[in-house]
């Protein structure tokens, strides 16, 4: 049995959750490419770390969401804190075409605190960079999107996208935490224990 005064060696972080929807304007349906980054020293215990939603039509009226209500569920152990789980949203529409049009793109981390969160996370889309780029997207009604899905989490060649803000979704996660030589797991309910 571990000693009280004995500092722990490891971490793990339960991740639970959904992708409950998203508000787009003016796109009449869409889907959800998710997946969840973390550092070079977490390590998956369970779960998994991407999916795709199914294609939600918006109801008629003035409700602009696409209602998903997709799980999301992966554990995480880790020694160190660098490289904290993100949770990024790749949003897309079919075209008549049966083409992948990208709505938004949007990131955040998942909170370091135990409990359950409602996160809003902003979607925003890259815009053509040249007039050039601009023509030929518009002729060819292929909009702009990113090579890499990771790119929202990187901060590496951010400063010279131009982008345009285009709606945001609604995540909502429950957060266990568990130290190394610790039984308990803490969470919102256990906290004050």
């Amino acid at each position: 049995m571990a000693e009280r005064d004995e500092e722990p060696t490891a971490f793990s972080v339960v991740v639970n959750g959904q992708i409950e929807l998203a508000e787009i304007q003016g796109s009449k349906s869409g889907y959800c490419k998710f997946l969840v980054t973390h550092g070079e020293d977490w390590q998956v215990l369970d779960g998994l770390e991407e999916g795709v939603t199914h294609l939600s039509k918006r109801a008629p009226g003035v409700d602009t969401s696409f209602v998903w209500n997709f799980p999301i569920n992966v554990a995480y152990r880790s020694t160190n804190i660098f490289g904290w789980p993100q949770v990024v949203l790749s949003v897309y529409d079919v075209d008549n075409l049966g083409r992948d049009v990208i709505l938004g793109y949007g990131s955040a981390h998942i909170p370091s605190a135990p409990g359950t969160y409602n996160l809003k996370i902003r979607l925003y889309k890259p815009l053509a960079s040249s007039l050039l780029q601009h023509l030929t997207s518009w002729i060819s009604r292929v909009q702009p999107e990113f090579v890499d899905p990771k790119f929202p989490t990187q901060t590496e060649g951010r400063e010279v996208v131009r982008a345009q803000s285009s709606g945001h979704a609604i995540v909502t996660v429950n957060v266990m935490t568990r130290v190394s030589g610790h039984n308990l797991f803490a969470c919102g309910v256990t906290r004050g224990l």
